[in-house]
């Protein structure tokens, strides 16, 4: 369709704008700023006919898109930026990065297991020698006990593998049939692990020497805690800043139903843009806050059976002098696997701090500073200007009816909008108040809206139409609201199903030449149904030709069994 060429060609130019610029963005990213600026009133082509857009309308759309993007204080494209992340964040699963890091793993001890293996039967004494230093670093590298170069962990592992396999038993290890010899080394691993972190485990462990992952994890959900605390706390403070300033350059009266404001709504639109931004960043860092929480649930229930299965060695250990192996090893074995686990909740600790930097990367400090400058800019205006403008809540709904909007408004019921005020958003285009109360007022969509007072929720219900209708286009109507609401890929997939591609009017058609049928038509051979219509021409001449060559030399059913029919005659019975 002609909208849907204009908003690809348009993204064509972005990409080039970029190529000249040596930016390396994304393609996908690029589709996704078109698609979605592109609805935006302020920055977008909602005033031009996209079917038959003007020149100058998509260089200035274009030039807007690329200024906004190397401009590191436009909130707008900082709101985009950090729900990409968030989308792209596929590492904020734990069971994603376990399977990454495995794979990665796996890839780089190939060539260490490899080595190990290819030792033959016949070895001899030296090669004997490099295949048990071969297995301590193995091991070391497996369950990530430390530095493979350090001399003294591999001096621990030494120890711990004698007390297993012992240099004289790795000729049998060699010579071994009915094992395999990769699956025996695991298993060797996972015993041998199990002792160095046994022996190094509490006070006296070597801890210079050997990695304790407990401590690994202790350091870093503290620094991690620490971290978001204050992120969060700096987003907290920020947008009840800039509320706080909206608030009192504003004035709502729910008993006349009017709003007064003195500095015009566009300015005010600029300090909104910085609350959103603030918002987006609160919500981005609560999400990755959320899985950080579960994953430190995980890390305590896995370091109780960490604590569980030391004090089992511990008094396995203490009852006995001689220990059967087949009774200590698979508690070492259960050891090293809990080792493992922890690793991998640690991986994913590191992970979300990852992602949480590029969040906080993307709101820089110089933002604050021009919030403020922005805030005191509208408080000074404020004062200047002597006379208040009043506008009912009505002639507010109408002036946004103008918009344009093909948003579908059931996916409200996934947007969490009960934050903030829905009448205040309506009537002011776009601000965002905080709520006091929340309501249902619609019966079959199940979508709950915030207010500020429940005198704000009655005249909602009161006027529910013309409401939903303005909220609609207010909230499909503007990009920074459509995403820190998650109504992005909502307005991006209606937008790209617009391109639905017409079947041509003419085709060529593609057929199977008529099958060459034999003369046998007999019932086995002969299937009545059939594609080609000429087989029943064929059948209906091949029947009249039998027809043709009937005789009449036929019995009746007088002559039916009698001999010499035609010279016998019979005396017909007499009728009265």
């Amino acid at each position: 369709m002609p909208r849907h060429k204009t908003l690809v060609s348009i993204g064509h130019r972005v990409m080039k704008r970029f190529n000249q610029l040596d930016l390396r963005v994304n393609k996908e990213f690029v589709i996704y700023m078109v698609h979605l600026l592109a609805r935006d009133r302020r920055k977008g082509l909602l005033k031009y006919d996209l079917n038959k857009p003007t020149a100058c309308a998509i260089e200035g759309f274009v030039n807007t898109i690329v200024d906004s993007y190397v401009n590191s204080k436009d909130c707008t494209m900082a709101n985009m930026k950090m729900a990409w992340v968030m989308k792209k964040g596929v590492t904020i699963d734990l069971e994603y990065v376990k399977k990454q890091y495995e794979e990665k793993f796996q890839t780089e001890l190939q060539l260490l297991i490899k080595d190990i293996l290819q030792y033959p039967e016949t070895c001899s004494k030296l090669q004997l020698d490099q295949l048990f230093a071969k297995m301590q670093v193995f091991i070391v590298a497996c369950y990530n006990l430390g530095s493979p170069k350090n001399h003294v962990l591999l001096k621990l592992t030494a120890q711990a593998l004698n007390s297993v396999i012992g240099r004289s038993d790795l000729q049998n290890y060699v010579l071994k049939k009915k094992y395999h010899r990769l699956e025996y080394l695991q298993r060797l691993s996972a015993t041998v692990g199990g002792i160095v972190i046994y022996n190094n485990d509490g006070p006296d462990g070597d801890r210079e020497n050997v990695r304790s992952v407990v401590n690994d994890l202790e350091m870093a959900q503290k620094n991690t805690e620490a971290a978001f605390a204050a992120s969060m706390e700096r987003a907290v403070k920020m947008q009840s800043t800039c509320q706080a300033a909206m608030d009192d350059l504003i004035n709502i009266d729910h008993k006349d139903e009017t709003l007064t404001y003195r500095v015009p709504l566009e300015h005010l639109d600029r300090l909104n843009q910085f609350a959103a931004t603030y918002f987006m960043l609160h919500r981005c860092l609560t999400t990755l806050n959320e899985h950080y929480q579960k994953t430190v649930y995980l890390i305590e229930v896995e370091h109780k059976r960490y604590q569980c299965v030391i004090c089992k060695i511990d008094d396995t250990l203490s009852m006995r002098t001689a220990i059967d192996s087949e009774l200590i090893f698979p508690h070492f074995v259960y050891l090293s696997q809990v080792w493992g686990n922890l690793n991998n909740y640690l991986n994913h600790i590191v992970e979300l701090n990852k992602l949480r930097e590029q969040v906080e990367a993307l709101v820089v400090d110089d933002l604050m500073t021009l919030t403020k400058a922005t805030i005191a800019e509208l408080q000074a205006l404020h004062k200047r200007i002597k006379k208040p403008k009043v506008s009912s809540f009505e002639e507010r709904m109408d002036a946004v009816m103008e918009l344009q909007t093909d948003g579908n408004f059931c996916t409200l019921n996934k947007a969490d909008i009960k934050e903030f005020c829905s009448l205040a958003m309506t009537i002011t285009n776009g601000l965002l108040m905080p709520a006091q109360v929340t309501r249902k007022l619609c019966s079959n969509v199940d979508i709950t809206f915030g207010f500020r007072d429940p005198r704000y929720a009655r005249f909602a219900e009161l006027r529910f139409e013309p409401f939903i209708a303005a909220f609609r286009k207010v909230v499909f109507n503007n990009a920074d609201l459509a995403l820190l609401f998650k109504l992005d890929d909502a307005l991006i997939e209606q937008e790209l199903q617009d391109l639905i591609i017409e079947p041509p009017k003419q085709t060529d058609f593609e057929c199977q030449t008529e099958m060459v049928v034999t003369n046998d038509l007999s019932p086995a051979n002969w299937i009545n149904v059939t594609w080609n219509a000429w087989d029943y021409h064929r059948e209906t001449i091949h029947l009249a030709n039998i027809r043709k060559k009937q005789t009449n030399d036929a019995q009746t059913n007088i002559s039916y069994g009698r001999r010499n029919a035609q010279n016998q005659t019979y005396n017909c019975r007499q009728h009265k």
